[in-house]
């Protein structure tokens, strides 16, 4: 018998979930808010707190973006890039606290590919999510 859920009254919580390899390698890449060249997957997501994958092609970018209310964890799985000014590849790991603006630029040859997690800053009851939460892709 395997671990039993737990019923947290959350919507992050208490759920297990196994994606293997080849039913990851199925599922699509989609693209990423139009940006050419930059294409994503999400694989799990509970309100917006988002993990998943982003993937950019050789002699494309991701533009500067912020995330006000988030942190964003970045792990680099394949090639390399440039993020807060420094070289990455494959095995770097990237934080970003809320507020710090970043990007992806100077892709690799083999392009970049990067598992990663936005999770909110926990600041109690909002009136506007967007003033306080950007969505990582």
């Amino acid at each position: 018998m395997g671990p039993q859920p737990v019923d947290t009254g959350r919507n992050d919580l208490g759920k297990v979930l196994v994606r293997t390899s080849a039913e990851l390698a199925a599922t699509p890449w989609e693209p990423l808010h139009g940006i050419d060249g930059a294409t994503h997957k999400v694989l799990w997501q509970a309100g917006a707190i988002v993990v998943g994958l982003i993937r950019v092609e050789a002699g494309s970018s991701k533009p500067e973006h912020t995330h006000h209310g988030a942190h964003h964890h970045m792990l680099i799985t394949r090639g390399s890039c440039v993020m807060l000014g420094q070289r990455v590849d494959e095995g770097s790991y990237v934080y970003v606290p809320p507020g710090v603006p970043h990007a992806v630029d100077d892709v690799g040859p083999e392009g970049v590919e990067f598992f990663y997690t936005h999770r909110p800053v926990e600041i109690g009851p909002v009136t506007d999510d967007d003033e306080y939460v950007a969505h990582p892709v």
